[in-house]
């Protein structure tokens, strides 16, 4: 039997937007202090206090995400310094990558390598963020220091609307989506060999005692699979291209502007971008990544899978 799901997570996604609360506003450092004032902050510094009950609430509600815009004159130092402060008020930084992780093309191409699409300026496909099993963030966000010259336009879909739809289209895949399967390991810190790769495991969909979890990378997991000697099962294809068609019909397009904080929880929400270039002698594209720890403040109903 198929459990219903609420009829609010099924709505189409939209973007949330909200303004930098004004306390913050009122508590930014002067440009020429700013750059000491963020070192202090990633040290461990205090962290001013102010109210985050809205952020939490959107993060913690069918929307998934919310997109915070700080004015574009702000200096790149205090754009990152309010943007630590808020994902503070959240919960803790994540370090596997350091804390705050630029997000700009370094000439590299993951297709040759195990450098994380990342650092390259390649389309990075609709994903959620980490490929170790051991590790999944509460918290992905992105802050936007400079939008780019060409492409680079943000995704954002709903794995609830798409495992309801799973549900509803293509039933015999879901035992499939339950099921772990390898990825390769590309996290610092842990060995690429075989036997590292077939500890690595993970389902697409799962469940804990905080609700739907979703973890899609269909690249790292057919690339793993193929350093295993392993063929894809025509059902794990299956189940991959209805989840990127599906993606691809109905996930929300939108640019980033300088200034734009874009925080997705990333249990439930698949996020991704379209290629870029950066053209000569213009300012090069540069988001600025963040992993946090420690939200579990989720109201979402919890989406029990089905047995």
């Amino acid at each position: 039997m198929t459990n219903a799901l609420p009829l609010h997570l099924l709505t189409p996604p939209q973007v949330v937007r909200l303004p930098v609360p004004h306390a913050l506003r009122r508590a930014l450092p002067l440009s020429h202090e700013a750059e000491s004032a963020l070192s202090a902050l990633l040290a461990g510094g205090p962290v001013p206090h102010f109210d985050v009950t809205r952020i939490s609430e959107v993060l913690s509600e069918a929307s998934g995400h919310v997109v915070l815009r700080a004015p574009a004159c702000w200096t790149d130092a205090q754009l990152r310094w309010v943007y630590v402060v808020i994902l503070r008020q959240l919960g803790s930084l994540n370090d596997r990558y350091g804390q705050l992780f630029d997000v700009i093309d370094r000439g590299l191409d993951h297709t040759t390598s195990n450098a994380p699409i990342s650092k390259t300026k390649a389309a990075t496909g609709m994903h959620t963020d980490s490929s170790d099993a051991r590790y999944n963030p509460d918290l992905v966000a992105l802050l936007c220091v400079q939008p780019g010259s060409l492409g680079g336009q943000s995704l954002l879909a709903n794995a609830a609307d798409l495992l309801a739809r799973l549900r509803r289209t293509h039933p015999e895949l879901e035992p499939i989506a339950r099921q772990a399967f390898p990825r390769d390991v590309v996290t610092p810190g842990l060995h690429d060999h075989r036997t590292a790769i077939a500890a690595n495991t993970i389902p697409v969909f799962a469940e804990d005692e905080h609700g739907l979890v979703f973890r899609y990378m269909r690249f790292w997991t057919e690339r793993a699979m193929a350093k295993l000697g392993l063929d894809v099962p025509a059902e794990l294809t299956q189940l991959f291209d209805f989840i990127d068609a599906d993606m691809a019909e109905h996930a929300l397009r939108f640019n980033l502007q300088r200034g734009d904080m874009l925080i997705a929880h990333n249990r439930t929400m698949v996020h991704g971008r379209e290629a870029f270039e950066d053209l000569p002698g213009a300012a090069r594209r540069c988001l600025v990544r963040a992993w946090v720890d420690g939200f579990h403040d989720s109201r979402a109903q919890s989406l029990s899978l089905r047995a």
